[in-house]
């Protein structure tokens, strides 16, 4: 990508995580110059490997944060402070809120791109069962503040910024790699696959390609202080999924109940395995052009063909 015959740069951060990797291999095909947050020397090297130029920070260097964006003709932001099972967002979001206040300070008054990340989990299900969107009340849970911060980043575009939201699915997959991964591990390891209240709730599901490619439409197309979910599909029960892991690994399901599942896995694991999510992606297909084309989770994970089939025969053998 060039303008005026000069190679458009994007700053990242997360770029050398699941899905910042993925965008960061996609945006360097598309001729785009990617400088990256990086905090380790692991990190770097994957980052070089990729084709990126790795810049030695995190969240907290807020100088960094302002001068990179400063240089940058676009931003896409995917690190969060939180980690996922770990001590409440809450506790995070100072740090995420100053991060993303120092990359607006850097780009106001430029209309220059600035993507963030959320997901969709953090708007509640629709009480007939439908598909959510975009404009959907928030999830009232209390473990679920991320929104707060994605809605702090799209005020930005009130400063002449083009801040664009995606909300990642709760079932980012592919490349072998994500949680589902994970939940493959734990199962191996613990003998067993759990499944809440029966499973019967759906959920929503992306490959990491067609996430990573939302990233990059949104930076060259999306609208100021709009919302893009990234969903393929909704129609898929956690009960399936988790049937398919079960099998893929050679291990039993187990049901459990709500009440159980909190106490033994802690109040955000139980509400992510729990949660019922059906958000439309209609509005990223409709707006940017967006065309998920991605194989299926199910595919993935049950076939011995899908990204997943290595490591579900490796576990197997443990």
């Amino acid at each position: 990508m060039t303008t005026s015959g000069r190679q458009k740069r994007i700053f990242m951060t997360g770029a050398s995580g699941y899905t910042g990797s993925v965008v960061t291999e996609l945006a360097i095909a598309d001729g785009y110059i990617i400088h990256a947050l990086s905090r380790t020397e692991a990190s770097d090297g994957k980052l070089r490997n990729l084709g990126a130029v790795p810049i030695r920070g995190d969240l907290c260097s807020l100088d960094t944060l302002r001068r990179e964006s400063a240089q940058a003709d676009a931003v896409i932001h995917l690190a969060t402070a939180y980690v996922f099972g770990g001590e409440p967002y809450e506790t995070f979001r100072p740090m995420d809120t100053a991060a993303v206040d120092a990359i607006a300070d850097a780009l106001a008054g430029t209309d220059k791109p600035l993507v963030v990340t959320s997901g969709t989990l953090c708007v509640a299900a629709d009480p007939t069962g439908a598909e959510t969107t975009e404009a959907s009340p928030a999830e009232p849970n209390p473990i679920n503040t991320r929104i707060k911060t994605e809605l702090h980043s799209l005020s930005h575009a009130a400063k002449g910024i083009r801040v664009t939201s995606i909300r990642l699915a709760p079932y980012v997959y592919g490349r072998g790699g994500s949680g589902v991964a994970q939940f493959l591990g734990i199962a191996a390891k613990t003998g067993g696959v759990v499944c809440v209240g029966g499973g019967g709730n759906r959920t929503t599901v992306v490959h990491v390609d067609d996430a990573a490619r939302l990233y990059l439409l949104a930076a060259e197309k999306g609208r100021a202080g709009e919302i893009y979910n990234a969903s393929a599909a909704t129609d898929v029960t956690s009960r399936r999924l988790s049937e398919a892991m079960a099998a893929a690994v050679g291990v039993p399901l187990r049901d459990i109940s709500a009440e159980d599942a909190k106490a033994q896995l802690g109040a955000t694991v139980a509400f992510f395995l729990a949660a019922e999510n059906r958000a439309s992606g209609e509005k990223a297909r409709r707006e940017l052009g967006w065309t998920p084309r991605g194989p299926g989770i199910l595919e993935e994970i049950g076939s011995s063909k899908g990204s997943y089939g290595e490591l579900a025969k490796a576990l197997r053998k443990q």
